[in-house]
């Protein structure tokens, strides 16, 4: 598409014609160019149509078959024509057979892509690729009324409007389908970015926990300005934090939790006016004192504790923007006045680590 939209302009087309000493052969380029997008987009929406299950062989080999075809027809009808006859406005002479081949060709890329693309688009769950797969089906969907427009002015009779309504259909299809694919590639980089985010949120509560149990440690630590400027794998790093996480977090109730704290952090949150069906601060009111515990090198009880307080796992899904959101609001609860106050009354203040 870069390619085709720079050989239109009138010095490069001037370019390769006084270079190549053939009459109107930038416009020729311009023609296999055009050729290749199509079956680009085409074989783009096949490969696609694959994701749902095995396709049949001819239809994996259309787009370079058809493709193929079209510029050997191209080039043949192109050297057979004259040089008044080629790209005119309207067909003539040898230029018929290819004005022929040319629609059909256009026709058949643009409804074989434009079905895949317009199915395709409500089967995935990204917002980003669903708008991508929209735009590309719009634009390849636009190209079936330009050919019609175009036979007309090869073989019907001259409209004065009709140049320029082709004209605009045209244009319309290379902006939405560049616009289409560029979105797709900012999918990857969305997401990147989000999980990026998401990781500094975590950041405070992982190394609280890491500091807590440093024998679950297995990716290295670091500041928080080197984590900040860390852009490498952010889906999987964000993944790893999360796990961490939920690892201390067993750990420490596996190692220092009873069945008494569970009760006085469960009778504490809900004296402090929390609804009793949000399980947070309790949950925050336990670790908190286990993490001390921990610090503080306490025995370990080692129970085995049913309907124990843990964070909510979102199952199927490590990265969930829901589970983030818990485990930034377990964080908030560490910290808040009521978690301090319930931990400093169950541990001396002697004993009680910084």
């Amino acid at each position: 598409m870069a390619l085709g939209t720079v050989s239109i302009q009138e010095p490069i087309a001037n370019w390769i014609d006084a270079t190549t000493g053939i009459a109107k052969a930038s416009e020729l380029v311009v023609s296999l160019l055009a050729t290749c997008d199509f079956a680009c987009v085409w074989w783009l929406a096949v490969s696609l149509q694959q994701s749902e299950g095995p396709t049949l062989s001819w239809l994996r080999r259309a787009p370079v078959t058809c493709a193929a075809s079209m510029a050997i027809l191209a080039v043949a009808f192109f050297s057979l024509a004259p040089a008044t006859d080629r790209f005119g406005t309207r067909a003539n002479g040898w230029w018929i057979p290819y004005a022929a081949s040319w629609l059909t060709f256009g026709t058949i890329t643009a409804a074989g892509a434009g079905i895949v693309f317009w199915r395709q688009r409500t089967a995935v769950l990204s917002p980003v690729l669903r708008v991508s797969l929209m735009a590309i089906a719009l634009g390849t969907s636009a190209e079936i009324p330009y050919q019609a427009f175009r036979g007309i002015e090869y073989f019907g009779s001259p409209i004065p409007a009709l140049p320029l309504i082709c004209f605009w259909i045209s244009d319309s299809r290379f902006i939405l389908v560049a616009l289409g694919c560029s979105f797709a590639a900012l999918e990857p980089l969305i997401r990147s970015a989000v999980s990026w985010y998401c990781r500094q949120l975590l950041y405070r509560l992982w190394v609280l926990l890491r500091q807590a149990t440093p024998e679950l440690m297995i990716t290295p630590s670091r500041s928080q300005i080197e984590d900040i400027f860390n852009l490498r794998d952010s889906r999987e790093q964000l993944h790893q934090r999360v796990v961490d996480i939920r690892d201390s977090t067993t750990y420490l109730s596996a190692s220092w939790a009873s069945p008494e704290l569970l009760d006085r952090a469960s009778v504490h949150a809900t004296k402090d006016g929390y609804d009793d069906q949000d399980r947070m601060v309790a949950t925050a009111c336990w670790l908190e004192v286990t993490r001390r515990q921990a610090l503080a090198h306490s025995p370990k009880l080692y129970r085995n504790l049913d309907g124990l307080l843990l964070v909510e796992v979102q199952v199927g899904n490590a990265v969930a923007l829901r589970e983030v959101r818990q485990l930034h609001r377990l964080y908030r609860a560490l910290k808040s006045r009521a978690v301090r106050e319930f931990a400093d009354s169950l541990q001396p203040a002697s004993t009680t680590p910084a």
